[in-house]
């Protein structure tokens, strides 16, 4: 079998194997042309290594865009808030007990921060999905877990609200805005305001932080069973991270569900958000809708 030295993907590739008078298609595997995402080959100059590497950079499109997407439908909504404890904080909520006299000394009672947190968005999202449970994807201080948490509370919803987020903040956010939020050993106290800020609000029996990577923690939801109705992506800005976020999160979601973002129309990293939401609709034949600074897609 010969590899091509085109710059342009192969066709997609059917495999048959026939044994015993039977034929088996092992799998079919297309290589998508996108003008914003294949703009050049991989191969601009070959030379002999780049010649050796060649298989290896031709199957590199379909890694890209290849994510679990068949999660578990192991865990009802109502018993989410309680897997959550019971797996993740044994047993134990968060808030209880908190804060203790050194937290509270380095930490205020309410620091509340975020960027189009109080967007309608948020309001007209869950006025429409109703959702039993929302999963937010980059929490910071809480500001938009808070906001949603208000809306929820409002509306008389009893939804459960997880943050993922590693409370690290990212290097060099304390140095102007942020100078007040404490640093203690090496740790910063995100996680300790954001949990401080849900107790000052009264949202501690819908919010609940969830401290570990995106990636990471998506990844687990989808393996025990955790099907949000309504998915928040506001994590990291580049191209990378959000592409990322948006192909493990959407996999999450259940039937009918709605996954929203913020900085559509950020300039980070050329507009790495809004290149990542708008490569994955294409890829899905799914319809963007702008809302403000905000993006939706729902489930097909």
């Amino acid at each position: 079998m010969s590899w091509r030295s085109s710059s342009v993907p192969a066709t997609p590739l059917l495999l048959l194997i026939t044994s015993s008078g039977l034929t088996f298609v092992i799998g079919a595997l297309t290589f998508f042309l996108l003008s914003d995402f294949y703009h050049h080959s991989v191969l601009v100059h070959e030379s002999p290594h780049q010649r050796l590497d060649e298989r290896f950079y031709r199957v590199l499109p379909v890694d890209l865009i290849k994510f679990p997407s068949n999660c578990s439908e192991g865990i009802p909504a109502s018993d989410v808030r309680d897997f959550i404890l019971d797996n993740i904080f044994d047993g134990t909520s968060p808030y209880e007990g908190f804060p203790s006299n050194e937290t509270a000394g380095l930490t205020r009672k309410k620091r509340i921060k975020g960027w189009g947190a109080q967007a309608p968005v948020f309001e007209r999202l869950i006025q429409e999905v109703q959702p039993k449970v929302i999963l937010e994807l980059g929490s910071f201080l809480g500001a938009s877990a808070i906001h949603m948490g208000t809306k929820v509370r409002q509306l008389g919803l009893n939804s459960t609200i997880l943050c993922v987020d590693d409370f690290r903040g990212w290097p060099g956010f304390r140095a102007k805005k942020f100078t007040d939020i404490r640093q203690q050993h090496g740790s910063v106290m995100l996680l300790p305001q954001f949990l401080r800020n849900v107790q000052f609000m009264n949202l501690t029996d819908l919010i609940l932080p969830i401290p570990f990577s995106t990636m990471g923690s998506v990844s687990y939801f989808c393996q025990v069973g955790i099907r949000p109705d309504l998915i928040e992506v506001d994590a990291a800005h580049d191209f990378h991270s959000a592409w990322l976020d948006i192909n493990a999160a959407y996999a999450l979601l259940s039937p009918g569900g709605v996954m929203f973002g913020h900085d559509y129309f950020n300039r980070v990293n050329e507009e790495g958000v809004r290149r990542a939401v708008d490569l994955f609709a294409k890829l899905k034949g799914l319809r963007v809708e702008p809302d403000g600074k905000h993006w939706i897609l729902r489930t097909v």
